[in-house]
């Protein structure tokens, strides 16, 4: 019976090694031990199977032979949570993920569950934090006083784990560093040890390196400066390691094999993996006159007309540098302050005088500062008021009242509070076309002259405004951290929903608020949200309150900008979801569609070098079915030759993908899949009747070269007036 009961096991266990030859040499590797790896794969749930996969196949032998699966699901998933938690997860590169943020050791360590712990300490307070370098900063910052430990040569062992840190209150720079670098993956900032011997002295240093969005920047344990990164006592000894033998060179520790071996600083005998990286810490300064030249050259473009823009040209070099995302991130800098030169003196005037334009409209504003300047640059709160479809005088009146009817919240952080005046007295003066590009220029005014951070902009909006945040939220989300709309509802052929699906947005109505159809379009929008919702398990953070008992006025909304204010914009999604109601909004994240319409669906996904892209006219495509499935038509070749135009309708042409080294490895090529729809698909009900089942599609698939400029990314933030969502690559998606 023995024999019996065993024998299917291990025929499946068998199949299983054949069909995934990682599970299988990390099960021989693991002896005894191999059952819990084997239970491992097959309790991982799928989409954190490559999660593990990268864990069994890097695992040093005594960790294969010694970790239970329990604690290899948890490392997974944990790990996964703390991504899908952070407002940097969806932007940051999967390798990054995988080498910096899932291993469950930074090097020979002994081995414990410290994600558990240091997640549910930290990962609340870097939620609201902008990029990992912001969140390593401020774990630095808090994570040693918080645990109460500090530098002490009383410590048990220089490579303890963080449990034994905490225990004694005590680590010398080993020590600290690990409990840093684990804090960091516990809240998925990419986080390694550097260790060195020196070459000039006795002794030996480690410290953190830590990846900020954009390069690998360094930081000593428990050692913050105010000034940031790569600002440290030991820069000097560690620029003398350049020239050092490789037995005192800098090492990056890393998880995965590199192909080089070092002897580890802190002990006799431990080899590690590594990539040296004492280059970098002897990198001379770029000379002064560096960014001033290429500033000089930015003025000039952003000073010429359109034709010259057209043909201008900037050092191949600099186009180079956009390959990589520490190159991104430098001239993204310095365009953005070339370009805020440029802007200001066309905006100002208008600013001053708190007035914003664009086409025939003009409407007024108001402003007011409440609490002290961010460090990153002011958040700004765009307040619509009610009324709308009403003289001017009941209108004004609501705009004054705007002004005061959301309370401040300095502790909230500060921030800026702009009540803005509808541009006419219409019924749909906040959600109609003409205000959408006006919405986008008030947003570029306060970036370029009141220093407001792009990616900190809240919309919020009651009755009348309360419309208009029903259309921006849906139409614009890429332009907010997130949008409230009170007393109101979604307009038909205005709002989709299909688009919410990164931006936290809210709405509130009360119970008796019937007028209109309100509280019912309201249930009703909130439906096809849970519907998005359970598709799409992790997007869509929308929130809808019911307030039984209350009508249209006296909504407890007053307070909102407390949760609002320190929310932070996630401004480049890798899967995106659009349906654009209007001719007149072009833009969607990183997509861009040049002759936008109604009835256009465009999904996309980026996922590390992958790119996928489907795009249609549901009106064109409704109207192919209509005249194929209208059998008794008097008029067959008429049918028909509707049939042929509207076919040739469906495809969306013109659909652009604007892309740069945060989105995907530009020294690489992309894999570009376009599935068109060239009809639907249909199966018979129970009355024998055709319903739509689905869409027929056709795919191809292209290899595209990278091929980022400087002049691009100069005019796509010319185009969007936002530093953030310019692109050094854009690709035509056809």
């Amino acid at each position: 019976m023995r024999l019996a009961a065993v024998l299917p096991f291990a025929f499946a266990a068998l199949l299983t090694a054949q069909a995934e030859p990682v599970l299988a040499a990390a099960v021989a590797r693991a002896g005894a031990n191999g059952d819990e790896l084997q239970q491992a794969w097959a309790d991982v749930p799928a989409g954190q199977r490559a999660s593990l996969r990268y864990l069994l196949q890097h695992m040093p032998d005594a960790d294969a032979q010694a970790l239970a699966a329990d604690f290899l699901l948890r490392q997974v998933r944990q790990a996964h949570a703390a991504r899908a938690a952070v407002p940097w997860g969806a932007q940051l590169a999967d390798e990054l993920f995988r080498d910096y943020v899932l291993p469950y050791a930074q090097a020979n360590e002994p081995r414990e569950d410290w994600r558990t712990d240091l997640a549910a300490r930290f990962l609340p307070s870097v939620r609201e934090c902008r990029t990992p370098g912001e969140a390593a900063l401020r774990l630095n910052a808090t994570v040693f006083d918080a645990l109460g430990v500090h530098y002490s040569t009383g410590r048990a062992r220089a490579d303890q784990a963080p449990s034994a840190s905490i225990a004694q209150g005590k680590a010398t720079c080993t020590g600290l560093s690990i409990l840093l670098a684990c804090a960091c993956r516990a809240c998925c900032v990419p986080a390694r040890l550097v260790s060195v011997r020196w070459p000039h002295q006795d002794g030996n240093h480690t410290w953190v390196e830590v990846w900020d969005g954009a390069a690998w920047r360094f930081v000593g344990a428990d050692e913050p400066d105010p000034q940031g990164f790569d600002r440290a006592w030991f820069t000097g000894d560690a620029a003398r390691c350049a020239t050092a033998d490789r037995e005192h060179r800098i090492w990056a520790v890393s998880f995965a094999p590199t192909g080089a071996r070092f002897a580890a600083g802190w002990g006799p005998d431990i080899e590690l993996w590594g990539t040296d990286v004492s280059a970098r810490y002897a990198a001379p300064q770029q000379p002064a006159g560096g960014d001033a030249a290429l500033a000089t050259q930015l003025d000039r473009f952003f000073a010429a007309d359109a034709a010259r823009q057209a043909t201008f040209e900037f050092d191949r070099n600099l186009d180079n540098e956009l390959r990589t995302p520490a190159g991104d991130a430098r001239l993204r800098q310095q365009v953005g302050a070339a370009w805020r030169r440029a802007e200001r003196a066309t905006l100002l005037v208008d600013h001053e005088q708190h007035l914003v334009r664009a086409g025939d409209k003009v409407s007024p504003f108001t402003v007011k500062q409440v609490g002290e300047k961010p460090a990153g640059g002011w958040p700004l709160v765009i307040a619509m008021h009610g009324g709308g479809g009403a003289p001017k005088a009941l209108n004004d009146s609501q705009w004054r009242h705007m002004e005061i009817y959301y309370r401040d919240h300095p502790e909230a952080g500060g921030y800026l509070y702009c009540a803005l005046r509808a541009p006419t007295d219409e019924w749909n003066g906040f959600y109609t076309d003409y205000f959408y590009p006006l919405l986008e220029r008030l947003i570029r005014q306060f970036v370029v002259c009141s220093d407001v951070d792009p990616d900190r902009v809240i919309a919020i909006g009651y009755s009348h405004g309360g419309y208009g945040a029903f259309a921006i939220g849906p139409k614009l989300p890429h332009r907010f951290a997130a949008v409230h709309a009170s007393a109101a509802a979604p307009t038909d052929g205005e709002t989709s929903p299909v688009g919410l699906h990164t931006l936290p947005f809210s709405f509130l109505v009360g119970g008796k608020d019937t007028a209109y159809g309100r509280r019912e379009r309201c249930e009703a929008f909130d439906a096809l949200l849970t519907e998005l919702k359970a598709n799409h398990p992790g997007l869509y953070p929308t929130q809808f309150t019911l307030v039984e008992g209350n009508g249209h006025t006296g909504l407890p909304d007053r307070d909102l900008l407390a949760q609002l204010v320190p929310k932070v914009r996630v401004a480049l999604p890798k899967q995106l979801f659009w349906e654009p109601t209007d001719g007149v909004v072009q833009d969607h994240y990183w997509l861009h569609l040049p002759a936008p319409k109604k009835h256009v669906r465009v999904d996309a996904a980026i996922d590390g070098q992958k790119l996928s892209l489907q795009a249609w006219d549901e009106a064109a495509l409704a109207e192919t079915q209509r005249f194929a499935l209208r059998g008794n038509s008097a008029d067959q070749a008429a049918d028909q030759a509707r049939r042929a135009a509207a076919q040739q309708r469906i495809e969306v042409v013109g659909v652009q993908a604007w892309l740069d080294a945060r989105l995907c490895d530009l020294d690489r090529p992309l894999e570009v899949t376009i599935a068109k729809v060239v009809g639907r698909e249909y199966e018979r009900d129970d009355g024998g009747m055709p319903c739509p089942a689905g869409y027929q599609v056709e795919t191809r698939t292209q290899m595209l070269q990278p091929a980022p400029s400087l002049r691009t990314l100069c005019k796509t933030m010319q185009q969007r007036g936002d530093p953030v969502l310019a692109a050094s690559w854009v690709v035509e998606l056809r």
